[in-house]
């Protein structure tokens, strides 16, 4: 419902305050300016596709990693912390589940023998590939520690 016609932008009538001012003129804004940038874009949004779901999600999924206390989901699905079980230890992510991830994101061989190769002086690795990047440390005491991204 239109309140106010384009041409009585200008006119203002009285000493009603900031609000009797404000609200004809904000009013007339919104008529005047036609379908917002913003109901536009809600209606494609509504009839397209939604987003596609991350290869790290899926494979968060299909490797039974829900709930898990050793590996977090981040940035919507497009990254994954897993942390390792510690050497003679049983707490923390079986090194099967965490193989099952990077299978799942098709890890480079070569980037897999960086990360078993890893140190406790080593401190932070980093590798990439297609769409995904890790970075890892390993610690005895701690495990193997890998963060996953994968880029939309």
């Amino acid at each position: 419902m239109v309140l106010f016609r384009c041409d009585q932008f200008n006119r203002v009538r009285g000493n009603a305050g900031w609000a009797a001012v404000l609200l004809p003129v904000v009013m007339t804004l919104v008529a005047c300016a036609g379908p917002s940038a913003a109901s536009t874009q809600t209606a494609s949004q509504t009839t397209s596709s939604p987003p596609p779901e991350s290869v790290i999600l899926r494979a968060s999924h299909s490797c039974h990693l829900d709930g898990s206390a050793y590996a977090t989901l981040g940035d919507g699905g497009y990254t994954i912390t897993m942390k390792g079980e510690p050497d003679g230890k049983t707490t923390g992510l079986p090194v099967k589940d965490m193989a099952c991830v990077l299978k799942a994101v098709s890890v480079p061989d070569s980037v897999v023998s960086q990360m078993d190769s890893t140190r406790a002086l080593d401190g932070m690795q980093k590798a990439s590939w297609d769409k995904f990047a890790a970075s890892w440390t390993y610690h005895p005491d701690n495990g193997l520690r890998i963060i996953l991204t994968e880029s939309k």
